[in-house]
């Protein structure tokens, strides 16, 4: 396979990944929504054991991170400390953990603790690795 060299086809080519994968990906919804309607049910289409629900969250992610990797270069922000991100975790941590102890898991806080820690850690590593992509300033 050649590579290209061009920077017209280049930008040519991302765009044709990106119409694809919106395609892909409304393609999926679509497919869960009628899922959803067939049964009455949309949360029954909408869980982790319908392998599409599964596809439609790698895709979701890996398409977060990715962009994280192109968009926080051309932000031209500085680093952040150490300090002002494990207390933005920490403020996460507080608030993800009380959000899921009212909302849904009322008399149990273990559950909500581990569900807190779990949203935590995600948003954390994305701030991270998106700290570590930034220039020292």
């Amino acid at each position: 396979m050649k590579k290209i060299r061009d920077e017209r086809l280049i930008l040519q080519n991302f765009k044709n990944i990106r119409t694809t994968l919106l395609i892909e990906n409304s393609a999926i919804l679509l497919i869960l929504f009628w899922q959803g309607w067939q049964k009455n049910n949309l949360q029954k289409a909408f869980t982790y054991d319908n392998p599409l629900y599964i596809v439609l969250m790698i895709a979701v992610f890996t398409m977060i991170i990715l962009s994280v990797n192109v968009s926080t270069p051309i932000e031209d922000k500085p680093k952040r400390s150490w300090r002002y991100l494990g207390l933005w975790a920490l403020i996460e941590l507080i608030g993800f953990t009380a959000l899921f102890y009212f909302l849904i898991a009322i008399n149990q806080q273990f559950i909500s603790l581990i569900a807190g820690i779990a949203l935590t850690t995600v948003t954390s590593g994305i701030m991270l690795y998106s700290n570590h992509l930034r220039d020292r300033d």
